[in-house]
């Protein structure tokens, strides 16, 4: 597996450029005064149930998504009334970088205003063998330049590519975001064919 550490974190962006609404595949968010089973939303405002990569709780959601999209970091930079389209990894051949993107939404604020994301990843192979981890990291730590409820894209970002040698078959993501003024975490999990 393609992902020494040095280059695992292919991004830690600045505030302003992480901090844009997003309207990710198609979903909105509820407002958080709403049930969880309400807190994700289609594009007419229909509730979409939850699923392993997206998930709320007390408030606060999360979405992991692994893409092939190798500018999307392009599609995020565009205006908040453009819906930026990422292609979630499916089959994935060996080289082909696989990135992975973690957005949240509604993190509480400490006294001052601040949000404090922290997360965990884990990146496991067919075997059952985990290749790439980190554990307690900021994923996003400041003021967020717009409302709460928006969705925003971690400063976490991991990319990496399945070398010759490395197991075909099904590999797994999982991360937890954790919203530590709330003390509440989401775990998440996502899932592509390397071959």
């Amino acid at each position: 597996m393609n992902c020494p550490p040095s280059q695992s974190l292919l991004v830690d962006q600045s505030l302003m450029r992480q901090l844009r609404l997003l309207v990710l595949l198609g979903l909105l968010l509820a407002g958080a005064a709403q049930a969880q089973s309400n807190f994700w939303r289609d594009k007419d405002g229909n509730p979409v149930a939850e699923t392993d990569s997206m998930k709320a709780k007390d408030g606060f959601g999360g979405l992991l998504l692994a893409t092939t999209d190798a500018d999307w970091e392009q599609k995020w930079e565009t205006p908040p009334e453009t819906v930026p389209q990422f292609q979630a990894a499916g089959v994935v051949p060996y080289g082909k970088k696989v990135y992975i993107l973690s957005f949240f939404s509604n993190p509480a604020k400490d006294d001052s205003g601040k949000v404090t994301v922290r997360c965990d990843l884990k990146i496991v192979d067919p075997n059952g063998s985990v290749t790439h981890s980190f554990e307690d990291q900021p994923c996003f730590s400041g003021r967020l330049a717009g409302k709460a409820s928006y969705v925003y894209l971690s400063t976490r970002v991991v990319a990496f590519s399945g070398d010759t040698g490395d197991p075909a078959g099904t590999w797994l993501v999982e991360m937890t975001l954790r919203d530590t003024i709330r003390n509440t975490e989401l775990p998440l999990r996502t899932r592509f064919q390397l071959r």
